[in-house]
């Protein structure tokens, strides 16, 4: 359709400008600090089309994510980040870790509130460093305190991708405390293996994983955790390759992100010797097929016991407390039910 317009916006803008501003096809370049303000998206006639969508598109348009929903909702709390690690190119792309204040989150997450959002999810790019640029000794647990002592309603909070170096005391009172704090957590990791750990320059080490995830699951005998890894990092040779799988398994780690490492231009890790682009592929497949195995595993662990679930969908798809996805029938958006799962169908918990 020739005559559709084209707006391309986020990181990829920051560091290839001149790539997308030389494209004939691109319509509109959006500069990432713009692209949540209305003025700086350009609305005419001319780029609204209307057109009959193939059934596949619509069920893709369909999809219900908390970006769409009117059930559940992101709010982000912080944005860019300060460390350096060796792979990222975001610090070049988004800047200094800026935090939002206590007050304008609070008024975010009850203007959620009072249209009826059952779940909040606070995210940012480097969660975990919220407040350290407006407080002085204030951290994400003393925000999530603050979030639920300054509100009674029965909402779910979940928390995006976190990074282990930077968790908080306050943080591990709460989780003994506080049933609101969903108990899922999604980890930053990118690698088991302490060598390629300290190429990426990350700022923990894999005995600091073990350690952080038997502390959390002393407190909370039925939390999951997920994690994002990159495989083929730089100088990542199979054995490597094999400790990071393997702890993967001991840790049991259900709901993996996993991705072949991509080189930016500009990183540290661009101009360090390279794996074979097969190689972090093949790799990368055999972690997500380890992935799948462990979440069925732990899948089958939730049947015959009790959950809550918020129905997210007016299919009756929704997700435990813990994060595992549910199918109910009979059931309308927007409830939050305890269940008993007596089975499993398709990767869905069925009730």
């Amino acid at each position: 359709n020739p005559k559709v317009k084209i707006a391309v916006t986020g990181c990829a803008v920051e560091t290839n400008y001149e790539l997308f501003k030389n494209m004939k096809e691109v319509s509109y370049i959006i500069k990432n600090n713009r692209k949540l303000d209305k003025v700086a998206w350009p609305m005419s006639k001319d780029s609204i089309t209307k057109r009959v969508f193939h059934k596949k598109d619509s069920l893709i348009l369909d999809r219900t994510n908390p970006s769409n929903s009117d059930v559940r909702k992101f709010i982000r709390i912080q944005n860019g980040c300060n460390h350096s690690c060796t792979f990222c190119i975001i610090p070049k792309c988004r800047g200094k870790s800026v935090s939002d204040d206590i007050k304008t989150i609070k008024n975010n997450i009850e203007a959620s509130l009072k249209k009826n959002i059952k779940e909040i999810i606070l995210t940012g790019v480097d969660l975990t460093s919220w407040g350290t640029d407006l407080y002085k000794n204030v951290y994400l647990g003393d925000l999530i305190e603050e979030i639920f002592s300054k509100n009674s309603r029965d909402f779910r909070l979940r928390l995006s991708s976190l990074d282990v170096a930077e968790l908080d005391e306050k943080f591990f009172e709460i989780l003994k405390k506080e049933n609101r704090l969903m108990p899922h957590f999604h980890f930053s990791l990118q690698s088991l293996n302490n060598m390629i750990l300290k190429r990426m320059k990350r700022r923990h080490s894999v005995e600091e994983v073990k350690n952080l995830f038997k502390k959390i699951r002393s407190i909370l005998p039925n939390v999951t955790f997920g994690a994002d890894i990159i495989t083929g990092f730089p100088t990542e040779n199979e054995k490597m390759f094999l400790e990071t799988k393997q702890i993967i398994e001991d840790l049991e780690i259900s709901h993996l992100h996993v991705f072949p490492y991509s080189e930016k231009e500009g990183t540290p890790a661009s101009r360090m010797p390279q794996i074979p682009t097969q190689i972090r592929r093949d790799r990368a497949k055999k972690l997500r097929e380890v992935g799948k195995k462990i979440y069925y595993k732990e899948l089958k662990k939730q049947t015959f016991h009790k959950h809550r679930v918020l129905i997210e969908s007016d299919k009756g798809y929704g997700k435990t407390e813990n994060n595992f996805r549910v199918k109910l029938s009979n059931v309308e958006k927007g409830e939050i039910l305890e269940i008993v799962p007596s089975g499993i169908e398709q990767d869905f918990l069925i009730a």
